[in-house]
């Protein structure tokens, strides 16, 4: 026996345990999960939200005006279909949940269109007081309409 006391590390030569660092731990291990979680869940809507406005944008480029065609023989967007599909299809296409900040607003020159839309993002997890729990993401896309005279689409 007086061995094994010999081997037994004396406990009040210890300089301190560990113990206590793991409520410590496990809260930041909380916050990261959570933050995690957010970024994906705002990469994933922001992914969503230009994919929307790409396939409005390609929807409205659709929207030749009769008028002009029939009358010229131009190849241009007619603004007032363009603008009603762009949205209707930005409407339809945007995921779950997703929160748009104000009106997208389409742009119509000749026969090229632009689309803008901006979204709120909220943060379920966002934990840290102080910080607002939503960002703000805005997306644009342009298309050209298929057979017109335009070459260059407009800078969104």
């Amino acid at each position: 026996m007086p061995r094994f006391m010999k081997r037994r590390p004396n406990p009040e030569r210890e300089q301190g345990s560990a113990v206590f660092l793991a409520p410590v731990v496990a809260l930041i291990m909380v916050y990261l999960a959570g933050f995690f979680v957010d970024l994906a869940d705002a990469m994933t809507k922001a992914n969503g939200l230009d994919q929307a406005v790409s396939l409005s944008a390609a929807a409205a480029s659709t929207k030749i005006s009769r008028s002009a065609f029939y009358g010229k023989g131009l190849l241009v967007l007619d603004p007032q279909a363009s603008q009603t599909t762009a949205t209707s299809q930005l409407m339809n296409s945007m995921p779950k949940n997703t929160t748009l900040e104000g009106s997208p607003t389409v742009e119509v020159s000749q026969g090229a269109v632009c689309v803008r839309a901006r979204e709120l993002i909220k943060m379920p997890f966002a934990l840290v007081p102080g910080i607002n729990p939503s960002i703000t993401y805005s997306s644009s896309s342009s298309a050209i309409a298929k057979g017109s005279a335009t070459t260059a689409a407009l800078q969104c």
